[in-house]
């Protein structure tokens, strides 16, 4: 079968880029010189023109933390409904057999306990990142109305819990929790400074190493029938404040660490089921402090050469 991956450049997207490497199928990237402006619905129909292909996995995405989301709610909204209206309606224009969309848990309501994939439209998501987690819900809702009207199948909506990993977007003020605090910390150890943390370290998720993310997707695209919505995620959940613990160790940083009270923690905790997830893939997860190490090597190696 012929894959098309799109952001093969971003966190989850090499990760598969790495991985594909010794699968049968045939992967299509774009990436470098095939970059597609996904927000373009005539340049998508071309590109699915061009490649035809049978499956495919859509990781591009406009992301990023609690200050991102706070600061661009119109571009997170605009730039993530078009990319994915765009690939979803080409992939049912041209027949593609399985569609691996990625979305976020922040599509769950606000303060609503354990996440399941049931609850996803069961109240309004939290303030913090609205504009963000609507449009992640209308990749929902497309497969849906699309499977309602034109009978699509094997469709599937990926929620996402917190990824890390080689290769992630690393900006300072708008990046997810590990990447702007390993950058964080780098900057911190390199200039002899103290170590800033927005909040005061208490709330709660649960992290997954993107190379775990790319093995369960590349399982999923051999299996016969695939959910419309899926949670992924290692269901294991740790305080802010313990990652950051675990960062300090890593990288030998002997300096203070002061958490900025001033700043919100974001959404308490987000627990989930795995339990769908757990019954369609059996992988071995990368232990949580050799997958960190692995991220914050990858980024001293790097620097400054990574995406901000």
């Amino acid at each position: 079968m012929k894959v098309l991956v799109t952001g093969a450049n971003g966190l989850v997207g090499s990760a598969i880029t790495r991985l594909a490497q010794n699968s049968e199928h045939t992967f299509l990237f774009t990436n470098g010189k095939k970059r597609v402006d996904f927000r373009d619905a005539l340049l998508v129909n071309k590109l699915f023109t061009q490649y035809k292909p049978d499956y495919v996995i859509h990781t591009a995405a406009k992301v990023g933390g609690i200050g991102g989301n706070i600061a661009c709610h119109g571009e997170y909204y605009y730039d993530n409904l078009l990319m994915n209206t765009n690939l979803i309606h080409s992939s049912y224009i041209h027949g593609v057999q399985k569609f691996i969309g990625f979305s976020s848990v922040c599509v769950f309501p606000d303060n609503i306990g354990t996440l399941s994939e049931d609850i996803m439209h069961n109240g309004q998501p939290s303030d913090f990142n609205f504009a963000y987690a609507y449009a992640k819900r209308m990749l929902d809702v497309q497969i849906e109305a699309y499977k309602r009207q034109y009978g699509i199948k094997n469709y599937c909506s990926i929620i996402l819990t917190n990824t890390f990993g080689e290769n992630d977007m690393y900006n300072l003020e708008y990046g997810h929790v590990i990447p702007s605090l390993i950058h964080k910390l780098y900057l911190a150890k390199r200039d002899r400074q103290p170590m800033i943390i927005w909040g005061d370290g208490s709330s709660s998720r649960e992290f997954i190493y993107s190379g775990d993310v790319a093995k369960i997707i590349l399982e999923l695209i051999d299996t016969p029938q695939i959910p419309q919505r899926l949670i992924v995620s290692r269901n294991e959940n740790i305080t802010i404040r313990e990652i950051v613990e675990k960062l300090v160790r890593i990288s030998e940083f002997d300096g203070p660490v002061i958490y900025d009270t001033s700043k919100p923690n974001g959404q308490k905790a987000r627990p989930t089921d795995i339990s769908l997830l757990n019954n369609l893939v059996d992988i071995e997860y990368t232990d949580l402090d050799t997958a960190l190490e692995y991220s914050w090597k990858w980024f001293v190696n790097n620097y400054p050469h990574v995406r901000q």
